[in-house]
């Protein structure tokens, strides 16, 4: 899984988690034709349609410009279509409408974070709990917004409430405050939170790969080869590099034969990319 997706899923699990207004679920537009494009636009939302949803919400807004739920549901539509400035502009609409809805603050921090704007994403984050929110997912996003802030220590405090609230529930939530704790150089936090990511989501070999380097440095190498073994079994795209990196490993254990077959697969796999210093190896080594 890589980072683009990890950041996608962001956006897939805040929808799951926003809990809209009483008012804003019951309350429908006056307009019968607004009413009927609404309920059409929540249908098709619900559906995955995001294009339909926000063509319809859009209907909704030309014949009712003063309905503030269509703008909100059409902000969860463009967040979900990875169009957060248009989120943006729509959520701030309610806000200016409606400044005390917290759920607004909280979506909107969300997209503000997509958009790697982690000033504003704190922001309203803050805001959103200031108005008790009942989305705990706030606090994972302003978690996300300190870790870009580089407050490590807040991040990790904030992942941390979010964890205890839902554990092993939101495998990413581990992989995010394990970057927390390497920048404060807190090397078994990590191993521990990637643990419990690989528990859940087996089949990445970014995060069994990440998880080697770390092992690496607390000089476990052992543990470290079979990472990147069980990452080499995924066959990721970056395979060479993989072969290559255990190669090291296998180095500095002293097992050359086994350094020298996985530096082969390396240069094999690389071609014309691959390092002169292991080709120059691999010349004076030939099989």
């Amino acid at each position: 899984m890589n980072r683009h997706v990890m950041r996608y899923l962001i956006i897939v699990l805040a929808l799951m988690f926003v809990v809209s207004s009483v008012y804003a679920q019951q309350t429908k537009p006056s307009d019968k034709q607004a009413q009927a494009d609404y309920a059409d636009a929540q249908k098709a939302e619900s559906a995955g349609n995001y294009d339909e949803a926000v063509k319809l919400y859009g209907q909704v807004i030309d014949t009712e410009p003063d309905f503030w739920p269509a703008y909100y549901k059409r902000g969860e539509a463009y967040a979900s279509l990875q169009n957060y400035e248009s989120a943006v502009k729509d959520y701030s609409h309610v806000i200016d409408v409606v400044p005390d809805y917290a759920q607004a603050y909280a979506a909107r921090a969300v997209a503000y974070e997509q958009l790697y704007d982690h000033e504003q994403a704190l922001a309203d984050s803050n805001k959103a709990i200031e108005l008790n929110t009942n989305d705990d997912f706030v606090y994972f996003n302003r978690g996300m917004a300190y870790l870009g802030l580089k407050e490590y220590e807040k991040s990790i405090a904030d992942f941390t409430y979010w964890i205890d609230l839902n554990p092993k529930m939101y495998a990413m939530s581990y992989f995010y405050r394990s970057r927390a704790y390497y920048a404060v150089s807190n090397l078994k936090g990590v191993i521990a939170d990637l643990d419990v990511f690989i528990e859940l989501q087996p089949k990445s070999a970014a995060v069994l790969a990440d998880r080697a380097f770390v092992q690496r440095l607390l000089g476990n190498y052992d543990e470290a080869i079979a990472d990147y073994t069980q990452a080499i079994d995924l066959k990721p795209d970056d395979l060479d590099q993989m072969y290559y990196n255990r190669g090291q490993l296998y180095g500095l254990q002293g097992q050359y034969d086994k350094m020298l077959a996985d530096l082969r697969e390396y240069a094999k796999l690389a071609g014309s990319n691959a390092d002169t210093t292991v080709l120059d190896l691999l010349h004076n080594h030939p099989q």
